[in-house]
């Protein structure tokens, strides 16, 4: 019988030697339970464990990187100086 392929995340595995800039989240309910089993299925999968705050930030990043809307409209704002200080 052949052998079902391991899961994989979304997030690719995360190298911990990047800048960071400090940010304060709360999460509750549904999305603190989601990102504590986000941790879990990451450590699994990739056999190291990760704190809460690079996690959130990479989730973050990949979503921005991934959503067609907001890279469309950086390309569209980038000439008009639209981004923020």
């Amino acid at each position: 019988m052949p052998k079902s392929p391991a899961p994989s995340l979304a997030l690719p595995k995360i190298d911990l030697e990047e800048k960071s800039v400090e940010v304060r989240l709360r999460l509750k309910g549904k999305a603190a339970v989601d990102l504590l089993d986000y941790q879990r299925a990451y450590q699994a999968l990739n056999g190291e464990s990760i704190e809460a705050e690079p996690l959130v930030a990479h989730i973050l990043a990949t979503f921005m990187e991934a959503d067609r809307g907001f890279q469309t409209w950086r390309k569209s704002a980038s000439g008009a100086g639209a981004r923020l200080p």
